[in-house]
Formats: structure tokens, C-alpha cells, sequence
């Protein structure tokens, strides 16, 4: 029995059907079989289920919010702040809905977003195959992909070049000079991370001087586990000129590990991330890291859903040069 407050997912549960489904029901702007909406509303009925009238009015609104999905709360939420039309007038208030790397929570939240009347639902790093996030992107012509590769829609997809970000990354740490660098990537290589090992790699083997990397790899690139990789590998890591970090919590981690073991930085030794997370001014010293060019590519999306043609494929990271190199 639900003893508490009946909400649309409860509803959509019970009835074994879309949470978009229940939507068209209580606002009566889709088609449903007669035995399935009779089925709803039999169930908003007997559980005396009463919509939310905020999304209700969202729903006879669609042009004022967009709705954004994405993986863990690590990402760039703190973008979303600020985000206006077209960079002008009134600012666009975002739906946002975590997803936690999960294929099956991913279509919920789209689900959601879909039932709420968002004219354009975007995908933030989707953790789910190519073969369903096409799917669902054939289906759903206002669903934008940030960071994934679509073969069934250039329009609805927006990337950049990691391997620019890589560049970027090991030349600031070369910037000082050095005879041993370390390199702390992530196991579980995505399009995008892969890419910028490959241009971390390739510009530290192009240096001039004598230089030897090591690489360290990290099944789960975070605080904690750097923090351990650094205490594991402690002759390794004294010896280190500089390192860069897959992201910006691998480097905090690296950066407290490092404090301990009484090596200072950037005097002894560079630390350079990538993300520019808001973790990264958070450290001591803070750390230098490379921009995710994120605000750009969402503000492009925003210019299609509203002008429905694109402005530009061209993002860039930036370095964001703090303490710690």
C-alpha cells in the first residue's frame, strides 16, 4: 500500500506503462488506448492522485525550460547557473535530473522531462550504448546528446575535440621543464578520455629534453582513490616533476596525497587536472586545470532548439592556470 503522497511515477508504476503515458492521460494532449487510459485514470481515481500544477502549467509552456540529464553531481551543474536565451534576456531555468550512470534511471529522467513538456531534453555524457541513445534520439527530436558520438543526427549532437584538452593539459605541465612526469588515467576509457591520453601522450613524446612518463591507471578516477594511488606509489610520486590527472578529483586527491607526504606545490612538483570543476578552487593551492567548454555547447544547443538550425561545431577548452603549476 503507498502511504505516502501519490506522485505521476507511482501512478506510471502501478499501471505498468511510460511516465510521458500518464502525462497525456491527466492533460489530455496525446493519443492512449481507451483500456490503458481508462486503466489511469481508474488509478488516479482510487489513489485520489493529484497532478503537480507546476508542471502542469510547464506543460502549456513549453518554451521557457529545457530539461538537463546528467551523470553524477560531480559534472558541471554550476554551469547550468546563468544560462539565458540565446545569451540575452531572461534567464532559462533548467530541469535537472541525476542520472548515476544507469541506462534504465537515463530513460526515466528522459521520460520525466518528456511528461513535463520540455521543448528540448539534454543528454550530458550518456552512459548508455550507441545503439539505444540513437534510438531514443530518432524517437525524441528535441533530446540533445553533449559528449556522444550519433549516427542518426549531426543536428542533435554537440562535441568537441578532447584531444585539444590533452595538448593543453601536458603542455602546462611541461611548462617548467622536468625529467619524470606522471600520468593518472582512467581504466575505464570513454570516446572522450581516450582522446585526451592521446593528446597528453603525444605531446610529452614530442619533448625535446630527456623525459621519462609514467603512466598510473585508476578504475574509478576520484578523491579517495587517488588519494590511495599516491600513498601505494609514494617513491614513484617524490620523484615526479609534474602530474596530470584524468580530472579535476583525481588531481584534489593527488594534491591532499602529496601534502601529506610534505612535498610542495608547485615548488617541487606541478599538478595539473581537467574539468575545472568547482573542486578545483577548493584545494590548497588551487589547481590549475583545463575548461570543459560546456556552457558553450550548452548555449549552442539552446540557439537550436530555438532557432532550429546550427551556429557552430567549434569548441575549444581553455587552461585555467591557478597554484598548483
Amino acid at each position: 500500500m503507498i502511504t505516502q503522497p501519490v506522485t505521476i511515477k507511482d501512478i506510471a508504476k502501478l499501471a505498468n506503462v511510460s511516465i510521458a503515458t500518464v502525462s497525456r492521460v491527466i492533460n489530455e494532449n496525446g493519443k492512449v488506448k481507451g483500456a490503458t487510459k481508462t486503466k489511469i485514470q481508474q488509478l488516479i481515481d482510487s489513489l485520489n492522485f493529484k497532478p503537480n500544477t507546476y508542471a502542469r502549467d510547464l506543460v502549456k509552456n513549453r518554451s521557457s525550460s529545457i530539461g538537463i540529464i546528467y551523470p553524477h553531481f560531480s559534472f558541471d551543474c554550476h554551469e547550468f547557473n546563468g544560462l539565458s536565451q540565446a545569451n540575452t534576456g531572461t534567464p532559462l531555468p533548467p530541469y535537472l535530473a541525476q542520472t548515476a550512470h544507469s541506462e534504465e534511471e537515463e530513460k526515466a529522467r528522459i521520460e520525466e522531462l518528456d511528461a513535463l513538456g520540455c521543448p528540448g531534453i539534454v543528454l550530458c555524457h550518456s552512459r548508455c550504448s550507441a545503439q539505444t541513445l540513437n534510438r531514443w534520439v530518432k524517437k525524441l527530436p528535441y533530446l540533445y546528446c553533449i559528449d556522444r558520438q550519433l549516427t542518426s543526427s549531426s543536428f542533435q549532437r554537440v562535441n568537441f575535440d578532447h584531444l585539444d584538452a590533452g595538448v593543453l593539459q601536458a603542455r602546462e605541465a611541461l611548462r617548467n621543464g622536468g625529467r619524470f612526469g606522471i600520468v593518472v588515467y582512467s581504466t575505464t576509457f570513454n570516446h572522450a578520455s581516450a582522446q585526451r591520453f592521446s593528446g597528453i601522450i603525444g605531446t610529452l613524446s614530442n619533448y625535446k629534453g630527456p623525459l621519462e612518463v609514467e603512466t598510473l591507471s585508476l578504475t574509478k578516477c576520484d578523491i579517495d582513490s587517488a588519494f590511495g594511488l599516491v600513498k601505494d606509489n609514494d617513491a614513484l610520486f617524490r620523484r615526479a616533476d609534474f602530474i596530470i590527472a584524468e580530472n579535476d578529483f583525481a588531481a584534489y586527491g593527488v594534491i591532499n596525497a602529496l601534502k601529506t607526504m610534505g612535498l610542495r606545490i608547485p615548488h617541487e612538483t606541478t599538478v595539473v587536472g581537467f574539468g575545472n570543476h568547482m573542486i578545483s578552487t577548493l584545494s590548497y593551492p588551487k589547481l590549475t586545470t583545463v575548461q570543459y567548454p560546456f556552457n558553450q555547447m550548452l548555449n549552442e544547443i539552446v540557439y537550436r532548439i530555438q532557432k532550429g538550425k546550427i551556429r557552430t561545431r567549434d569548441f575549444r577548452p581553455t587552461l585555467v592556470k591557478r597554484q598548483s603549476s
